[in-house]
């Protein structure tokens, strides 16, 4: 009797309790579909995902971060006269992570100011170095003023990005000439037809120095002007290579640097002065590029005038696949004992993707006319596959596959 008794209480609330807790549930999903509602308008506000080739994220306003890296994975031959290898064998081959790189750039406060940092994998040691750190604000006439490491206006081949040159590696010419990074102030100026740049700095190659390095110069001054014809916008220029349609355009550009030295703590008395000019054309499917460079070195009394030259162009055979030739030639100031230095580059590239450096597989020959050791200004280089040799006709070949997000 008492059991049935409790079944029943039990059956009447269990009937009492049924629509509350009907009703509770309802709310409850209620309140989770609001949650999920609003969830989902916060991400769409904040964004994130992938768009114009990089990954980003977003709080839906002026805050922005996109990170990004890429790497360049090679396989290298080496072939030299059995003179200059020493005990060594004449050839030499391997593999070699030439570039392996990540970074993060983005906005901040406002989309006018921007910042970049960038660190690469030694392909040596493994050991994690700062490549760029800066930041910039653009102002709306066209202005824009950059401050900490990075590189500053000058030789054009130095700015156009490692993963979108037209072959494997600069030439001879932009190791011995080339600008490098250092930490600056830069002010610059982009308009529809002409941009440029001017910049103070702790000089030539000096990545990662300190404010009283020895390496550093007491102030450096930099200045690069281009001017721009034909279709298209500046952002053709950022890589060496026209797509197929592309509608004819070219650009001009010159640069001069200054430094001097020996007037500050630790510093060298050393003054440098150094000029470029350089030429490219694009139309469709090919593309052409020259320059010029010269520079003076004034050490201790010690006056050397040293120059370069670069000619190279390329041409898709099909929508994917690219051949390319260079030539370049270093010549070293008489007085400094040095010879001429020749290079001669061909080879292709086959883009995955077209119209795209995302990934791409790449594959150079290159003959070196002349003996390195000749040369005063020139040094070995597993960059640029140029090892040590006191003979003529030094011949290197680079296969590469580049993948970048």
């Amino acid at each position: 009797m008492t059991s049935g008794r409790s079944l029943a209480i039990f059956v009447a609330l269990a009937g009492l309790a049924t629509p509350a807790l009907a009703q509770t549930a309802d709310n409850i999903s209620r309140e989770l579909l609001a949650d999920a509602a609003n969830r989902s308008s916060f991400s769409a506000a904040a964004g994130g995902g992938w768009e114009k080739g990089s990954f980003f994220i977003s709080d839906g306003g002026a805050n922005t971060l996109t990170p990004y890296g890429f790497t360049q994975f090679r396989y290298l031959m080496n072939f030299r006269d059995e003179d200059s290898a020493g005990d060594q064998d004449d050839f030499t081959h391997g593999f070699q992570a030439r570039r392996t790189r990540v970074g993060m750039k983005g906005t901040v406060w406002s989309k006018n100011l921007s910042f970049d940092m960038l660190g690469e994998f030694s392909r040596s040691s493994g050991a994690f170095t700062l490549l760029d750190a800066w930041g910039q604000y653009k102002f709306e006439n066209n202005m824009a003023i950059k401050w900490g490491q990075g590189k500053v206006g000058l030789l054009r081949e130095e700015l156009v990005s490692d993963t979108k040159q037209l072959t494997l590696e600069r030439s001879t010419v932009n190791s011995v000439f080339t600008q490098g990074r250092s930490q600056m102030v830069q002010l610059a100026y982009t308009g529809e037809s002409f941009r440029g740049w001017a910049s103070i700095s702790d000089g030539l190659n000096t990545l990662n120095t300190d404010f009283n390095s020895a390496s550093e110069a007491d102030y450096a001054l930099t200045a690069r002007g281009e001017f721009r014809w034909g279709d298209g916008d500046w952002k053709r220029f950022d890589d060496n290579v026209s797509w197929r349609g592309s509608k004819y355009g070219g650009m001009l550009g010159a640069a001069v640097h200054f430094q001097d030295g020996g007037e500050t703590g630790g510093t060298s008395d050393t003054q440098v002065l150094e000029a470029t000019v350089d030429a490219s054309m694009e139309g469709n499917g090919w593309n052409l590029f020259a320059a010029a460079v010269w520079r003076n070195t004034d050490a201790s009394g010690s006056d050397s005038d040293d120059f370069g030259a670069v000619l190279q162009g390329g041409y898709l055979v099909s929508d994917q696949c690219e051949v390319f030739l260079r030539y370049d030639g270093v010549f070293p100031d008489d007085d400094s004992g040095g010879d001429d230095f020749h290079t001669l580059t061909a080879g292709a590239n086959y883009y995955l993707s077209p119209e795209s450096h995302a990934a791409k597989f790449s594959a150079d020959i290159q003959y070196y006319f002349d003996a390195e050791d000749a040369a005063g200004i020139i040094s070995p280089s597993t960059g640029s596959n140029l090892l040590a040799d006191t003979e003529d006709g030094q011949i290197a070949l680079r296969l590469q596959m580049q993948v970048l997000f």
